[in-house]
C-alpha cells in the first residue's frame, strides 16, 4: 500500500484544522445569553404634540430576547431641569431580568419656558437613556448602551396648545357630524319620502 505523498498529507491537515476553527466561529461561547433591547418612548394627550404646562410620560423598556439572564441593570435619563419639572425619577435599578421578560420604568416631565414674540417655541433635541449591565451575577461582564433616540421636541407655548387643541377637538367633532350624517341621511330621507307616498315602505313577509 503506498502512503499518501507528504504534501497532499499536510494540504488536507491544514484543510481539517481550518474547517474546525470556522466551525468553532459560527457555535458561540454560551448560547444562553442576554440579548437586550432598550427602549425609549414618549406619550402625551396628543402624539408628538408638546407645551408648557402639560406633562409628556416617559416610558424606558428594557426587553430581553434572549434566553440568558441580564444583572445590575441601571438605567438613567436626565431631563434638563432648567427646561422640565420632573416627577418621579429619571434613574432605575434592577436586579436581574431573565430571558424572554420585559422590564418597564416610568417617570414624567413637564416642559417649562415661557414664550416670547422673538421665541414662540422651544427646541429641545432628542437624546437617548442609557443602561448598564452585566451578563453575569458577579457583575464583571459589565455591558453599556443607549435607548432608541427619541425624535427633538418643538414645545409650544401653553395658550398656543390651547388654541390647537380647540381646534383639532372642532374638526374631530365635524368630522364625527359629517359620518354621521352621510351614514344616516339618505336612510332618513328615504323613510320620509316613503312618507310621503313617493317610494314604499319595505315590509316584512308577515305584514
Amino acid at each position: 500500500e503506498n502512503p499518501t505523498p507528504t504534501p497532499i498529507r499536510n494540504t488536507m491537515s491544514f484543510s481539517i484544522l481550518l474547517l474546525i476553527s470556522m466551525v468553532s466561529h459560527l457555535i458561540p461561547v454560551d448560547a444562553s445569553e442576554a440579548k437586550i433591547i432598550f427602549r425609549k418612548s414618549l406619550h402625551t394627550e396628543i402624539p408628538y404634540t408638546y407645551a408648557a404646562d402639560f406633562p409628556i410620560n416617559i416610558t424606558l423598556g428594557i426587553h430581553n430576547i434572549g434566553t440568558g439572564s441580564a444583572y445590575n441593570l441601571k438605567t438613567s435619563d436626565p431631563w434638563p431641569r432648567q427646561y422640565f419639572e420632573i416627577d418621579g425619577e429619571t434613574e432605575a435599578e434592577f436586579a436581574e431580568i431573565k430571558g424572554g421578560e420585559t422590564l418597564e420604568h416610568n417617570f414624567t416631565v413637564t416642559p417649562k419656558f415661557d414664550a416670547t414674540p422673538e421665541k414662540p417655541l422651544l427646541y429641545v433635541r432628542g437624546f437617548s437613556a442609557e443602561l448598564s449591565f452585566s451578563r453575569d451575577e458577579e457583575g464583571e461582564d459589565q455591558t453599556k448602551a443607549l435607548s432608541t433616540q427619541m425624535r427633538d421636541l418643538l414645545v409650544r407655548s401653553k395658550e398656543d396648545y390651547i388654541r390647537f387643541t380647540a381646534k383639532h377637538n372642532t374638526e374631530w367633532a365635524v368630522f364625527g357630524l359629517g359620518t354621521t350624517a352621510a351614514v344616516f341621511g339618505p336612510l332618513v330621507a328615504y323613510i320620509m319620502v316613503s312618507k310621503q307616498g313617493g317610494l314604499p315602505i319595505p315590509r316584512s313577509k308577515k305584514d
